[in-house]
């Protein structure tokens, strides 16, 4: 038997080669490494030079000639472009979103490109330095953001990371106290409506001396998406845009959606948009009344604004994998502050939503990290050697099996159609992603894991709202 004095030094030691491990196998991902692909970036940078000269972002030109423009190169997206010319991404964020890229497109492309992966990483690292200072280890806020943050958002360059940390800071200001200032934070959140409107709304019901400074803050975001788009194209931007784009992904594999993964197993494309919509508002009445009472028992005011970001990204009609770190602070949270029973499945669940699985399953270089990341999270919440091993080993085997079948996916060798260049880019769109559906089952598997920790976490939260 070895000594107790020992098993630390020992475990230590196996975490370090582990790292040593996944730190030269993640240095293999070459020209995947994610500050080398950060995908969406030229999106943003065309959205928001089309800002800076008084043209809609929203619509097929000047999107299109400026992406092309930009997405060369042998990457992935370099051929895509190359070879498909009628080819545009779009960029459906609000317009006060824009506002640092109509300063970075003043920049060369290369240089705004750095500065963005730089406010990125930035954005990340110190995510997981204030949800340490709401009271968990570093360690542990390392480990649960390392991937599922800080590779997915760089290789991707989406903006979800700085509204990742106005959604920490705001349960930090809850924490200690400072209402007001948590009310400008729960309204900085809007940064990705997805996460703002339930945070903003639980905010204003459940934080009263919030609500004046997060009213300020809204009419602030409000005055400056008016200022740089004009209040008809916000308008049209809402009644139009946003509609057009959640309708635009409905059988793409990306998806984690209610609404795609119903339209994935055959349900109308209505009903499964309704049910959607639907479960959204659904779980955000569910989120407001489990918040209050969760951060009662628990003594967590961060709670009141954690848990309604985790119901966010559980069913809704528009959900990618770059969205679900918004359920992390909460389900961290909830592993730290529980114990027994609950602790054992929000800490399995913490693990499963810690792995960026359809990141994973399509860059093996990404394995031994994913395992690190997992055993990092055991470690620091001390599970039972018998459910970690258990824990660990099956994440690591099921990793292993979906990567025996790399994802593959069908790429669009031209568009069907020829756009005009006032259309909402959003309707080109929909018909690329329809082009590159699939019926492999391995793509709705992958997503399982992920769907079944986030049903956990918010049952485990609704048990412990029962207790009052």
């Amino acid at each position: 038997m070895i000594p107790q004095r020992y098993r630390r030094f020992v475990l230590v030691l196996l975490l370090l080669a582990l790292g040593v491990a996944a730190l030269r196998d993640f240095s293999r991902l070459g020209a995947a490494l994610p500050w080398r692909t950060m995908d969406e970036f030229a999106d943003f940078y065309c959205a928001g030079l089309a800002f800076d000269r008084g043209v809609s972002p929203y619509t097929y030109e000047p999107l299109r000639t400026c992406e092309h423009r930009i997405n060369t190169g042998p990457s992935f997206r370099g051929k895509l472009f190359a070879g498909n010319p009628a080819i545009a991404v779009p960029a459906p964020q609000p317009p006060y979103d824009f506002v640092p890229f109509m300063a970075l497109a003043r920049a060369d492309y290369s240089v705004a490109r750095a500065i963005d992966a730089a406010a990125i990483v930035i954005a990340v690292a110190l995510s997981a330095i204030v949800l340490s200072a709401i009271g968990v280890p570093l360690a542990l806020s390392v480990a649960v953001f390392a991937l599922s943050a800080g590779y997915v958002e760089l290789n991707t360059a989406q903006i979800a990371p700085f509204a990742l940390l106005a959604l920490v800071l705001c349960g930090l200001a809850l924490e200690r106290g400072r209402d007001r200032l948590a009310g400008v934070l729960a309204a900085l959140t809007a940064i990705e409506p997805i996460v703002g409107l339930p945070v903003v709304v639980a905010t204003f019901l459940l934080v009263p001396r919030a609500r004046w400074a997060l009213a300020a803050a809204l009419a602030g975001l409000f005055a400056l998406a008016c200022a740089i788009a004009g209040p008809k194209a916000l308008l049209e931007y809402v009644v139009a845009v946003l509609p057009a784009h959640s309708r635009s992904e409905l059988l793409f594999p990306f998806q984690y959606s209610l609404t795609s993964a119903l339209a994935t197993l055959g349900v109308p494309s209505a009903a499964a948009r309704l049910a959607g919509a639907a479960s959204y508002l659904l779980l955000l009445a569910a989120a407001l009344i489990i918040a209050p009472r969760t951060s009662v028992q628990l003594r967590r005011r961060a709670f009141i604004v954690f848990v309604p970001a985790l119901c966010c990204v559980i069913g809704g009609s528009f959900l990618h994998q770059e969205e679900l770190c918004f359920a992390i602070p909460a389900v961290t949270l909830l592993a730290w502050e529980t114990t027994g029973r609950q602790r054992t499945i929000a800490t399995v669940a913490l693990c499963l939503l810690a792995v960026p699985w359809i990141a994973v399953w399509g860059a093996k270089q990404l394995f031994l990290a994913s395992l690190l990341i997992v055993a990092t999270i055991l470690v620091q919440l001390r599970l039972d050697l018998r459910t970690s091993l258990i824990t660990f080993c099956a994440i690591a085997a099921a990793i292993y099996c979906f990567e025996l079948a790399p994802p593959k996916l069908p790429v669009p060798a031209s568009m069907p159609a020829i756009y005009a260049a006032g259309e909402l880019v959003s309707l080109e769109w929909r018909d690329y992603t329809a082009l590159r559906s699939t019926h492999d089952p391995l793509w709705f598997a992958i997503k399982v894991p992920t769907w079944g920790a986030l049903l956990a976490s918010l049952a485990i939260a609704a048990s412990i709202s029962r207790r009052i």
